[in-house]
């Protein structure tokens, strides 16, 4: 029986359930009554002794880990015990920041949870427009949320993630829809009237500690000794990221799954527009665009020494590996590089006028031609 303290339960579509005594508003989507035989279990209580420290600590305990950092255990300390169901100890300040726990704690462990089960955690967007997915991956904060937005609203479609999507060896995608964090610039893909006026004013505040400058601002103070987990719970706790579920900012539908067709790797730079990028180049990119969105510590202390029903971090990434090798083989995949925002013009011409975009040999690759593919003249 799965005790009462553990209010809260999601199911990630029968592929992994969670009982918390922490609501987690990333998987409010999920979330259900009751779930049997939870896959992970995560509690509250201070972990590590109270005594504060001089440097934070990540040490074995048994056959789990326990992070340590300077104020103690009241604050940002957790355990993790890595048996089945895992289960997560966090300490009572993690349990008032409940994004912090879930982005630096849960997901980690969710991606090898869902490895173990044959499916892979991907950063990457997914769309659909008239029954065709469409994939968007790219470094964090590179534009992604917005170009989503924008086919969204301007021809409507079926939305399946914004962030992390779940694949499998099988060629599908699966719904991953957590809140969208948006931005004072993600807000012009964003209907007026989708929010209030003061939600619109305190966004230009809000994004500027949870834009890439503040993020990058956190990782490299990381680099010193500081309580980071403590100091990035408190400032969530005053601060909260601007977080919306899709259906508040478009009108969409939320999908369930779909077979990956369409795989664009967008970034910024000098304009270009390559067709048929070589899967193993691929492969390696939306693996380290993946990796990229784990960056706030202790990841890196922590992924390496996860022990997942047997099987360590390295097995684990080789799973990972093939299971996106796998799931890409009917895919086409695109890179699109523009110096403005305007990436849904060029991934709607792509998608949908295939036939009619000329496709020219530039270095034994097939780059299509830029001058047959509109490109808008500034953000949208």
């Amino acid at each position: 029986m799965i005790p009462t303290r553990l209010r809260h339960h999601y199911d990630i579509d029968g592929i992994v359930k969670i009982a918390s005594a922490v609501a987690l508003p990333e998987l409010k989507f999920f979330k259900v009554a009751q779930v049997e035989s939870p896959d992970l279990v995560i509690e509250v209580a201070p972990v590590g002794g109270l005594r504060p420290r001089v440097r934070s600590a990540l040490v074995a305990k048994g056959s789990g880990l326990v992070y340590r950092e300077h104020l103690g255990g009241l604050f940002a300390n957790f355990g993790i015990e890595m048996g089945n169901p895992m289960s997560v100890k966090a300490g009572p300040l993690l349990a008032l920041s409940p994004h912090v726990l879930y982005t630096n704690i849960v997901e980690p462990l969710l991606r090898f949870l869902l490895v173990k089960r044959g499916f892979m955690l991907l950063h990457a967007a997914c769309i659909s427009i008239e029954g065709r997915s469409i994939m968007l991956s790219a470094q964090t904060d590179t534009g992604k949320t917005s170009t989503i937005l924008s086919l969204l609203r301007r021809h409507g479609g079926t939305f399946y993630s914004d962030d992390m999507v779940v694949v499998s060896d099988q060629g599908t995608v699966s719904r991953y829809p957590k809140p969208l964090t948006i931005s004072a610039h993600t807000l012009r893909s964003v209907p007026s009237h989708r929010l209030a006026p003061v939600q619109r004013l305190s966004l230009a505040w809000q994004s500027r500690l949870h834009s890439r400058g503040g993020r990058a601002t956190g990782k490299r103070m990381s680099q010193f000794n500081l309580p980071m987990m403590a100091m990035n719970a408190g400032v969530q706790m005053l601060i909260p990221p601007p977080k919306y579920m899709i259906t508040d900012l478009v009108d969409c539908e939320i999908g369930g799954r779909i077979d990956i067709r369409h795989v664009f790797l967008i970034e910024r730079g000098s304009p270009a527009l390559v067709a048929g990028v070589q899967p193993a180049d691929a492969l390696t990119e939306l693996l380290a665009n993946t990796e990229d969105a784990y960056g706030f510590p202790p990841y890196a202390q922590l992924a390496p020494r996860l022990v997942i029903e047997g099987e360590g971090y390295d097995d684990l990434r080789l799973k990972e590996r093939a299971i996106l090798s796998s799931a890409l083989r009917s895919a086409e995949v695109t890179r699109l590089r523009v110096d403005d925002f305007s990436w849904p013009e060029m991934i709607r011409a792509r998608s949908d006028k295939m036939d009619e975009v000329e496709i020219v040999p530039i270095g034994g690759q097939r780059v299509l031609n830029p001058a047959r593919v509109p490109i808008a003249s500034g953000p949208r």
